[in-house]
């Protein structure tokens, strides 16, 4: 909480974590590399990174929402200065903030996600469920 203690601390109910998963550098090494919506590319493997905040107060929803992007914000160019390629990085779904762009999720692979939703869900029965809308 060092970065963001001071401008929190008034919350209360409060946990922040921020947790790498440590995935071994062959988790893309199998399948083909078209045959995957995430990641865009399998040429690289990533370790996600969890910055998981939480709060009681509705109250402050816009506050921790907003100290969990300037986290990421600041932890990716704390990386970019250590020399770390991870500035196009996708990101993975599950951490994901709610309004991320699903072009950094998915990045090139999403037209061809949008086109399979088209053909196989017309209807969009899928829309009724949770998730990244296609």
């Amino acid at each position: 909480m060092q970065f963001w203690g001071e401008s929190l601390s008034w919350q209360t109910g409060t946990f922040i974590s921020y947790d790498v998963e440590p995935f071994l550098p062959t988790i893309f090494a199998h399948g083909a590399e078209d045959s995957t919506a995430y990641p865009p590319s399998r040429a690289t493997g990533l370790l996600p990174l969890n910055i998981y905040y939480a709060w009681a107060a509705q109250l402050a929803d816009s506050d921790m929402q907003e100290a969990a992007r300037a986290s990421a914000a600041q932890l990716t160019q704390v990386a970019l200065a250590e020399g770390q390629d991870v500035a196009d990085a996708p990101l993975y779904s599950n951490y994901a903030i709610f309004d991320t762009p699903m072009e950094r999720i998915y990045g090139a692979n999403l037209p061809k996600l949008q086109a399979l939703k088209a053909q196989y869900d017309p209807e969009n029965v899928m829309g009724l469920a949770g998730g990244w809308k296609f």
